[in-house]
């Protein structure tokens, strides 16, 4: 590029007679002419000619607009037999599994009973001898089986309806038109974020899995978790609710159970441990135990119905410095020992007080007179209908009334 030099301040130095060297430089040349052609606006040429320079709005790419909208409604009132159909199929293939789930679990608690002939047959000529079933033991498995299959019904239902409602919304946005192919990548993508995010609640819905496989326990059975106990009222895969003694009720993450005590499974047993005085008849006090289970029997039908064995005491379980321990036991149907209990305690009470069989006495306890009384005490809690219990003025029960105003256990 040439440059030109300005000397005396002569413009005829310059070729074209400027007194500024910029002006006849060669690119001022041609940004002039291109100016002048019109080929570049001018800034004030916008506002003089609105028009002469058109705007448009710039829109994103992938957003409909109201057009686009419109016209995919439009189309929705076609598929609208499509929309049907879909509805149609989910609710028989909900219709199906749901008869499924029904015949699989009348299987578990029916049982498979060995009845085959050719079974039978290839038993005796390998000369297997099948154990003979007590049958107070198969009334109890089949209260079991009844019991597990109820539970396995409750999940398997819950289950199936969210894996037919899942379904049934991607079939009825596949039929709408929407992308579902997209959707199912993000929603990949959500399950492994969530995998290493939700690693408790993967926990949870494994043991609980296993949990129903091994029959851990069931709905009705009394249970205790460790940190909670009471009846349980429903199990799922994710966690099982309890109810407590006191009508609190727990839900407890299967992934956080660590042990399970099951009272209720197949039997119970009823355990009542007393202290008797030091210088008791061993003999007399064990008798009168399971006398008191006896007696519980006749008086109760509820009793007589639930006992499933013997009562038992099988002797001194305790030697302490003022008083002795017995024990008794006896099997009774599940979750019926409570109840057990109570008629069995009344007994003891009322026979305990016939045949003037003594209690310990705690061991900060002051005796003041040791005198025996001149009978046994007299025991008024007689059974009587609802109808007859005593009652205030505002309707509430009163005790029993009672003669012995000395308490020396005779009428005064």
């Amino acid at each position: 590029m040439r440059r030109y030099a300005r000397t005396d301040g002569d413009a005829s130095h310059f070729p074209c007679g400027s007194s500024y060297p910029f002006v006849c430089h060669p690119v001022t040349v041609e940004i002039v002419f291109a100016l002048l052609s019109s080929k570049i606006p001018l800034a004030g040429s916008a506002s003089a000619d609105p028009s002469a320079t058109p705007t448009t709005e710039p829109s994103l790419p992938g957003v409909p607009d109201a057009g686009d909208i419109g016209e995919w409604l439009g189309d929705v009132e076609s598929r609208a037999g499509g929309l049907g159909a879909v509805v149609l199929i989910a609710l028989l293939v909900w219709v199906i599994f749901h008869y499924v789930i029904k015949w699989f679990v009348h299987g578990i608690e029916k049982g498979t009973p060995i009845s085959d002939p050719k079974t039978l047959a290839a038993l005796k000529k390998a000369k297997i001898r099948l154990p003979q079933q007590d049958d107070m033991d198969a009334r109890l498995e089949a209260e079991r089986r009844r019991q597990r299959a109820h539970t396995l019904k409750r999940v398997l239902d819950s289950a199936l309806a969210v894996v037919v409602v899942i379904m049934l919304v991607m079939a009825v946005l596949a039929v709408l038109g929407l992308p579902v192919g997209p959707m199912l990548a993000s929603a990949g993508i959500v399950g492994v974020a969530l995998g290493f995010g939700a690693q408790s609640l993967v926990k949870d819905i494994l043991a609980g899995v296993f949990m129903l496989i091994e029959d851990q326990y069931g709905v009705g059975d009394v249970v205790d978790l460790g940190a909670a106990a009471g009846s349980v009222e429903e199990v799922g895969l994710r966690c099982t609710r309890l109810r407590a003694l006191d009508g609190t009720v727990w839900y407890v993450p299967n992934g956080e159970i660590t042990r399970v005590g099951n009272m209720t499974r197949l039997w119970s047993r009823v355990m009542i441990e007393v202290r008797f005085a030091y210088d008791t008849d061993v003999e007399a006090a064990k008798d009168a135990m399971i006398d008191a289970v006896k007696s519980a029997a006749v008086e109760s039908d509820d009793v007589k119905n639930n006992l499933l064995g013997e009562p038992e005491v099988a002797g001194i379980e305790s030697l302490e410095y003022n008083a002795i321990m017995l024990r008794l036991m006896c099997q009774v149907n599940p979750a019926m020992q409570w109840d057990v209990q109570r008629e069995v305690r009344r007994e003891m009470r009322r026979i305990f007080a016939e045949r003037n069989i003594r209690l310990a006495v705690p061991g900060d306890a002051i005796i003041v007179d040791e005198k025996p009384a001149k009978r046994a005490p007299r025991i008024n809690d007689v059974r009587r209908p609802h109808d007859e219990q005593p009652a205030d003025d505002e309707g509430r029960p009163l005790p029993p009334a009672s003669h012995d105003l000395d308490g020396d256990g005779e009428s005064d």
